[in-house]
């Protein structure tokens, strides 16, 4: 059969032939099913630093170089021991060199041997000298039922207090306090840096109890305070300054009576007031009456001089000297009745008739001087106003 026949053969078996396979004839043969990815940026960046990295390793001596047939070469220990004298110098110079700030000093320790404290500035120490900062500003304690009556962290509740007496009072309190410079080093080997809760905390509540129990409580928050508030000041030295701390200040703020306390306190306080009260009444009363007395006994005395005379004396109070007219016994005067007692009489008379509500009008007999008629009972007629 030729190929004529055997193309009319597949043609009539409805098959086509597969095609023969050619070969390439130029170019890049790509698999089709091969995916197509572009450069990844951090694989080139990670190759980059890790050959960057182990060279430098190499060329200071850590790493061996390897060679072109993947040999190990030779260690450069020049690079090496140069790479170890910078990291040597530089933990010396960062272990010697230490740098103080304002209203700090530093307490050196070398291998656990604490050292003379650094006062503020540029220090050179010996090598491997650590140095541990102490602040010498003044700090503040306060004892409060209002947490904002202090710095932030700073305040702990009111201290509770019973007095001599039993009486129970909350009080409110400030303690200002700073370390020592001079002792700084005692304070850190002590008591470290926590020396406000070590020390100063318990030290200022034990002593405002303890000054609070030697005096009545209503005494102690009124007459007493600044007796209190000193004896608790020099409590708190005797504690504070054998541990290195200074007391600045204690200022005793508030004192709050118990509740029953209080008002027992403000009726006695209101009956005291009444009593007080009284007892000036009295003495008004008693002044009232020495002035009526003095005042009738004047009178009595002006009587008795007009009705009998008397005789001028001279006295002296408070440094002044003056005339007094002492009237004569009333013995020397008794059934006698001078013209001039009884001319006295009725004037006083007439002011007392003038003065009343019912009289309008007062008709009396004078002389050519216009002075009254006065009619004596023993006979005699004399003028007023004559001699």
């Amino acid at each position: 059969m030729d190929d004529s026949d055997k193309g009319d053969a597949l043609g009539a078996s409805g098959t086509t032939p597969p095609a023969a396979s050619q070969s390439p004839i130029g170019g890049m043969v790509r698999d089709p099913r091969e995916v197509k990815t572009n450069p990844s940026l951090t694989k080139f960046l990670r190759e980059r630093l890790s050959s960057a990295f182990v060279g430098a390793l190499v060329k200071i001596g850590v790493m061996r170089p390897r060679t072109a047939t993947g040999e190990l070469g030779p260690r450069s220990w020049k690079g090496l021991f140069l790479f170890l004298g910078t990291i040597f110098v530089i933990i010396i110079v960062w272990t010697s060199v230490h740098i103080v700030q304002p209203g700090n000093v530093a307490v050196p320790v070398t291998f656990g041997d604490a050292g003379t404290p650094l006062d503020a500035g540029l220090h050179i120490t010996l090598p491997f000298t650590n140095a541990y900062s102490i602040s010498t500003r003044t700090q503040n304690y306060t004892m409060s039922s209002d947490k904002n009556d202090g710095p932030k962290g700073a305040v702990d509740g009111s201290v509770q207090v019973l007095g001599q007496d039993g009486g129970a009072a909350s009080v409110n309190a400030t303690v200002l306090y700073r370390v020592d410079p001079d002792k700084a080093t005692m304070v850190y080997r002590n008591l470290g840096t926590n020396y406000a809760n070590a020390v100063v905390k318990p030290a200022a509540r034990g002593c405002v109890r303890l000054v609070f129990a030697r005096y009545p409580v209503v005494n102690a928050a009124t007459t007493s305070g600044n007796t209190v508030e000193s004896d608790v000041a020099h409590c708190m030295k005797d504690k504070l300054v054998p541990q290195g701390l200074l007391l600045a200040d204690f200022q005793l703020k508030q004192v709050t009576l118990d509740p029953q306390l209080a008002s027992a306190v403000s009726q006695k306080v209101a009956a005291q007031q009444l009593q007080q009260q009284q007892v000036f009444d009295l003495a008004t009363a008693q002044k009232q009456a020495d002035i009526k007395r003095i005042q009738a006994l004047a009178t009595f005395d002006q009587s008795l001089i007009i009705q009998c005379g008397g005789t001028i004396t001279k006295t002296t109070q408070d440094a002044q000297t003056s005339q007094v007219v002492i009237p004569n016994p009333p013995a020397q005067c008794v059934d006698k009745l001078t013209p001039a007692f009884l001319q006295f009489s009725y004037i006083q008379a007439l002011q007392a008739l003038a003065a009343g509500k019912g009289t309008s009008t007062l008709v009396l007999p004078f002389d050519k001087n216009l002075t009254p008629l006065i009619t004596l009972p023993s006979g005699s007629t004399a003028a007023a106003g004559s001699s």
